[in-house]
């Protein structure tokens, strides 16, 4: 008799296909031993016959009209009823090694193995409340789920915190807090080596950070020693934190903005162009970002009434800023103006410390469940908008945009052009209000630069 053999294996804790592989030995030994012709042998390894995934192995069975089958175990081959009709469609015997021999071309065989796979269906239901039970109680007494992948910067025991990597994720929120992107913590991490111990395991070639697990991983109430069940916090876990809350909750608050998108303010990430989240719109008043209309690269806001030429825009409001510089009364009236006005700023050094806190209140308040990420978000913007404010006026209060000390004005003056971005940016956003007008029916060449762009200056003092 020729028989083709199934061998299945649900979890492959080590990823070595032992389990498979000594089954199916057992499985030619048996068939050896009767005198039957082993046809070919088909496996699924690491996958479980009750959670609707699908078997390769076993959709190559059903396809290849076997005359019989052989397995180690019933259970191996068919664990839900929906899998044992197909194989009674086959209409051929199933032998098993450990459960004896389903004859499914008799209805008395076939009713047998519908009532063992009712049975087998059942147990494994149970199984699964009693597993849900106990993983729910391990949870809520702080203890690791250690079947799993180990989390970034704690050991294999999943309690154990990894110096190296700990360092990392410390470093990594801090660059969220001083604006740099989900982008430049995953460059940093892939260039130190540090390879995520879920991309080193679900692929033979390891693969970078990318910014969903940068994200993921950085917002996990985990790094501050709290355990959650299916997305719950459900209390204070056994292994040490690695962050402190504060940094943690901040970090969340940022990462889940709903204004956090390319180029724009409070986005957390660093602008690409010199008037994104600064330049506004003369038809609606927002911000606009950098974005391409047919090849070109052009300001515009989120409504695109206007589709200012970048280079264009960029050279008219450097042009100003040089021009505004170089005024012999700007900067001597600007820092007398600081040193007057510094008594004003404690007030709002408190302002902002109170504002913060709301926000990792906020934060923690998700966390913990208490409110919706909906809720959160929305609560986020609005705190943080106003936090934006108070610090725009720190910022004016307290002192210039960056002057290289050595080079001064007369330095950033003639490196205008190959000034770092950052600056160039903090620069324009203090010294001038920029506008990107719509063409409001008219044709791009038809308009001069001043039709393009209106710029007014800050800190001016009003004519008599």
């Amino acid at each position: 008799m020729n028989v083709t053999i199934y061998v299945r294996l649900s979890q492959d804790r080590h990823g070595d296909s032992l389990g498979v592989e000594r089954q199916e030995a057992e499985c030619r030994a048996f068939a050896e031993a009767r005198g039957w012709t082993v046809r070919e042998a088909l496996s699924d390894n690491d996958i479980s016959a009750t959670k609707g995934k699908v078997r390769p192995g076993f959709e190559a069975l059903l396809m290849s009209k076997p005359e019989a089958v052989l397995v180690w175990h019933t259970d191996r081959l068919i664990r839900v009823t929906r899998d044992l009709e197909r194989v009674i469609d086959l209409g051929v015997n199933v032998h098993a090694i450990h459960a004896g021999h389903l004859d499914l071309s008799t209805p008395a065989g076939r009713a047998v193995a519908r009532t063992v796979t009712a049975w087998a269906t059942y147990e494994g239901e149970q199984k699964a409340i009693r597993q849900i039970a106990s993983n729910v109680q391990a949870a809520r007494a702080g203890k690791p789920y250690t079947a799993g992948i180990r989390p970034f910067g704690y050991g294999d025991d999943h309690m154990t915190v990894m110096p190296k990597e700990a360092a990392a994720i410390v470093e990594g929120a801090q660059m969220i807090l001083a604006g740099e992107s989900l982008s430049a913590v995953a460059r940093a991490w892939n260039e130190a080596g540090l390879i995520s111990p879920r991309s080193k395991a679900q692929s033979t070639k390891a693969e970078g950070w990318t910014l969903r697990g940068v994200k993921n991983l950085l917002t996990s109430p985990r790094y501050i020693g709290q355990r959650t069940y299916r997305g719950d916090v459900v209390g204070e876990a056994e292994w040490p934190s690695i962050l402190d809350e504060a940094t943690h909750y901040a970090c969340v608050a940022i990462l889940n903005s709903p204004d956090r998108f390319s180029g724009g303010r409070r986005t957390g990430r660093v602008p690409g162009t010199l008037l994104a989240g600064i330049a506004l719109c003369g038809e609606c008043g927002e911000t606009v970002n950098g974005r391409g209309y047919r090849g070109a690269p052009v300001y515009g806001c989120k409504a695109t009434h206007t589709r200012t030429p970048r280079e264009l825009a960029d050279k008219r409001v450097g042009n100003s800023v040089l021009a505004r510089l170089v005024f012999p009364d700007f900067l001597p009236s600007i820092l007398a103006a600081n040193a007057e006005q510094d008594g004003d700023s404690a007030h709002l050094h408190v302002e902002a410390k109170n504002l913060r806190e709301r926000l990792d209140g906020l934060a923690l308040a998700y966390a913990e469940g208490a409110i919706s990420l909906s809720q959160m978000t929305a609560g986020t913007e609005a705190i943080r908008a106003k936090l934006d404010t108070v610090e725009g006026k720190l910022t004016n209060v307290t002192g210039l945009p960056p002057i290289d000390p050595v080079a001064g004005i007369a330095g950033l003056i003639e490196g205008w052009p190959n000034a770092p971005l950052p600056t160039r940016r903090a620069w324009v956003d203090f010294i001038l209000v920029v506008t990107l007008n719509p063409a409001r029916g008219r044709h791009a060449r038809n308009m001069s630069i001043e039709d393009h762009v209106t710029v007014e200056w800050k800190h001016s003092e009003p004519e008599e």
